[in-house]
Formats: C-alpha cells, sequence, structure tokens
C-alpha cells in the first residue's frame, strides 16, 4: 500500500534519519500513513474510476459482451510543510556554529510534525466526509465536541503522496541556507533586530482521497453524546472496511468513551489472569 514517512527515510534519508522520529513522535497518525510518489513531483495525476462494465455470462459459442471502464483523470498538488529557523551570530557561536547549532535543531520538530498531523486529519479527512455526505452526526450540539474518521487506505488511491524532491538531501526535509550562510538582519521575530543565520526548511507532502468508498466519519461527539455500536459499525461498512489498512483516528478521550462497548463484549475465560479494556485496534 506504500511506505510509511519512517520506511522512506530509512531508504532515502541516510544524512539524518532520526529527523523523521521528530516528525512523528507526537504525531502517531502521520507516522502510520502509506505515501506513494507523486506522478509529476509537485502534483499526482490519478485516474477516477466512474463506471466499470464488467464480464457477463453467456451462453457456448456465443459473441463475449464488452468490457469497459470509464474513468476522470484528477490532479492532486502537493503542500509545503516548512519553515524557517533563526538563530542570532552570538548563540550560533556558542554552539560551535551554525551548522552544529542547526544539526543540534532539526531532530526536534515534533510540532511540525503535529502541524502536519492535524492539517491531515481536520483539512483533509474529516472535511471531505463533511463535504461528501460521508459524516453521521452524534448529536452534541455544544463547543468542544470530537470526531471519529474511518479511512481505508489503498494503493494509487486513498493515501498519502510524497515528492522526491524530499529525500534529495538525505533527509525528509530539504534544506537551505538564507542569504547563502551569511549573516542577516531579522525583520521580525523574536530576533527582530538582531543579526542572525537562518536555515529554510520544506518538504512537499499531500493527500489523495480517489476512492469515495475509503473516508466516512461521526461527528459531534461528546461525553454525553457518544457514537452507539451501530453508528460505528456504519462508518466501517461506509469505507468497506478491511483488516490492516482501515483505521479509526480519534482523540484519546474519545476512543476512552468507547471502551464501554468493549467492556460489554469481554468474555474470561476460567483461567484469565489479565483484563484490557483499552481499544487500539
Amino acid at each position: 500500500m506504500g511506505k510509511t514517512l519512517k520506511e522512506l527515510a530509512a531508504a532515502f534519508a541516510s544524512r539524518q534519519p532520526q529527523q523523521v522520529d521528530g516528525l512523528t513522535e507526537e504525531a502517531p497518525i502521520l507516522g502510520i500513513i502509506p505515501f506513494h510518489e507523486a506522478s509529476h513531483g509537485l502534483w499526482n495525476m490519478y485516474e477516477d474510476v466512474t463506471e466499470v462494465q464488467g464480464a457477463g455470462w453467456v451462453a457456448m459459442n456465443a459473441p463475449l459482451p464488452g468490457v469497459e471502464v470509464t474513468s476522470d483523470l484528477r490532479k492532486v498538488d502537493l503542500s509545503i510543510l516548512g519553515g524557517e529557523i533563526e538563530v542570532p551570530e552570538d548563540t550560533a557561536n556558542m554552539f560551535g556554529g551554525r551548522e552544529k547549532y542547526f544539526a543540534r535543531k532539526l531532530p526536534k520538530l515534533r510540532r511540525s510534525g503535529m502541524a502536519a498531523e492535524q492539517r491531515i486529519v481536520y483539512d483533509n479527512f474529516r472535511a471531505w466526509a463533511l463535504d461528501h455526505g460521508k459524516a453521521t452526526d452524534a448529536g452534541a450540539t455544544a463547543d468542544g465536541t470530537y470526531s471519529i474518521i474511518a479511512v481505508r487506505f489503498s494503493e494509487g488511491e486513498t493515501c498519502g503522496l510524497y515528492s522526491p524532491e524530499c529525500f534529495k538531501q538525505g533527509a525528509v526535509l530539504d534544506t537551505q541556507p538564507i542569504n547563502g550562510g551569511d549573516l542577516y538582519k531579522a525583520h521580525s521575530g523574536p530576533h527582530q533586530g538582531v543579526l542572525v543565520y537562518g536555515l529554510r526548511l520544506k518538504a512537499y507532502l499531500g493527500v489523495q482521497i480517489g476512492d469515495p468508498r475509503s473516508v466516512a466519519a461521526v461527528v459531534n461527539i461528546s461525553r454525553d453524546h457518544v457514537p452507539t455500536e451501530a453508528m460505528i459499525d456504519d462508518i466501517l461498512a461506509e469505507v468497506r472496511a478491511t483488516p490492516g489498512s482501515t483505521y479509526l483516528f480519534m482523540h484519546e478521550r474519545t476512543r476512552n468513551m468507547l471502551c464501554r462497548y468493549k467492556a460489554g463484549a469481554l468474555q474470561i475465560g476460567p483461567g484469565g489472569r489479565d483484563l484490557d479494556r483499552q481499544i487500539t485496534h
């Protein structure tokens, strides 16, 4: 189904293999999404199958019917995961120079990974389910509600996308020194007006939802409006859930709300000693 960011890093990011750990340390969803190489570097072309006329039964020696697949060509643009790091001249000197300072900073990318994960979950999967009528309302109306998102990943259809530009320097994030690596005066931010060194970070990543039967959601969840077992079954049926390719993404608090259903389904035998009520698979 494609390779995760960690698997891609193991294959292509020999210079900064720990960089991907920083990105996914507090972004577990980002760490399990299968990624495919984009067809054109910064965008991906794929076929959206709209109609299939398959093989049919015919009498012996009768002409065979035509088999046709009608599809539309779709284009998905990748987005940029990136940012800039600046360090004042004196701070860089205290760490042995700008190269050593930036080398210490690069593995610590937890916030970048969390921001990327949030965008994938909310701006792609959840938004797609709401826009395409694939969302079930649990009934809560107050602020601070939660969602459960069901996603079935499939090769070439619903998956993550990456550009080879991500790994050309042996790291997930392409890095380039700002101002050619020379000092410049910061115009904004915490170091405004101070001479700094800068480093630009950039990766081209995206999400493709090419199968309308691969994403569904339950929205407006609260402690007083917990999804029923039937709601969970319905979104799993909506995405044609299969073991190993389908995930339910949710906040840990939402997962804890669902423990009531697992508790009701538990069976304890005479030799049983352990009891695990956590829903993790």
